[in-house]
């Protein structure tokens, strides 16, 4: 944690330079797309959505009490115009700079503050989860594969578009199904991942087209169980991230981590179970 918490550090002394989320990461000796997912499921935001509200809530603030041009802050606040920027302010604020000026009522606004050790606290002290620490054996694999950007994900979404599949999948081994997590590319300022909708089968023996097939090695996973709907696994994964493995004698292994949906999976039930799997390795 006090790796992230310098990347925290980081953003905040280089807010008015041009960084990319691969130097936030740098700073907290992460690999981009570890970084990406621990920040999101730590914060809530993407790296680059919090850099840029952050970005916004200082500019907003020095509308109020500097007598600073429009595009002066835009270009400040790594904007490529003014136009650009207006547009970002008033996404976020609900107003253009110029509006949120004359109105000149700060407390109207819903800033963004910097993310602190006292919320990290509060993830710590405030939820107790045990896993289950398992060995799952290799396993091959079938199923959808989709590109996404690191803050645009609808785990929803992709499992819907999944269902007309899901059944008409050979040699499969078991009923349930795993959603796989995998990095894909790393460009200037945007890490782009792979979520794979599958099921487990014998081999990959006539595999329908347009499915893709994957073997994942025998590895060591902490298992937790999330109750409730997909949309509320951020929950949970910020408390994986924040609490537990912190604490405990693991750390995260460098292996795709997946998602276990039971067969009888409905997401309307509030009552779901949904086993995280969390690749880990015991601590040197």
């Amino acid at each position: 944690m006090d790796r992230f918490l310098k990347s925290i550090e980081y953003i905040e002394t280089h807010l008015s330079e041009k960084i990319s989320v691969h130097q936030i990461a740098t700073a907290s000796h992460y690999s981009t797309y570890h970084y990406s997912r621990v920040f999101k499921a730590l914060v809530g935001d993407t790296p680059k959505e919090y850099l840029r509200k952050r970005r916004l809530t200082l500019a907003a603030k020095r509308l109020l009490t500097e007598d600073v041009g429009i595009l002066d802050l835009a270009i400040e606040c790594q904007f490529e115009s003014q136009e650009a920027f207006t547009r970002a302010f008033k996404a976020l604020f609900d107003m253009t700079p110029a509006q949120y000026r004359k109105i000149n009522e700060p407390f109207r606004l819903l800033y963004k503050k910097p993310f602190s050790e006292s919320d990290l606290d509060f993830l710590q002290n405030n939820i107790s989860m045990e896993p289950e620490i398992i060995t799952q054996p290799a396993m091959k694999i079938v199923g959808i594969a989709t590109q996404y950007d690191d803050g645009d994900l609808s785990l929803p979404k992709l499992w819907s578009g999944f269902r007309p599949y899901r059944d008409k999948i050979p040699n499969r081994i078991g009923s349930d199904f795993f959603g796989i997590y995998e990095c894909y590319e790393e460009s200037e300022d945007v890490t782009r991942f792979v979520y794979i909708c599958s099921a487990q089968v014998k081999n990959f023996d006539d595999v329908p087209e347009g499915l893709i097939t994957r073997e994942l090695e025998a590895q060591t996973y902490a298992r937790f169980t999330h109750i409730g709907p997909l949309s509320k696994l951020e929950d949970t994964l910020r408390y994986i991230w924040g609490s537990w493995l912190p604490k405990s004698p693991y750390e995260y292994a460098n292996k795709p981590d997946f998602e276990l949906l039971p067969a009888s999976f409905n997401d309307a039930d509030p009552n779901n179970k949904i086993y995280l799997n969390i690749p880990v390795t015991l601590k040197a």
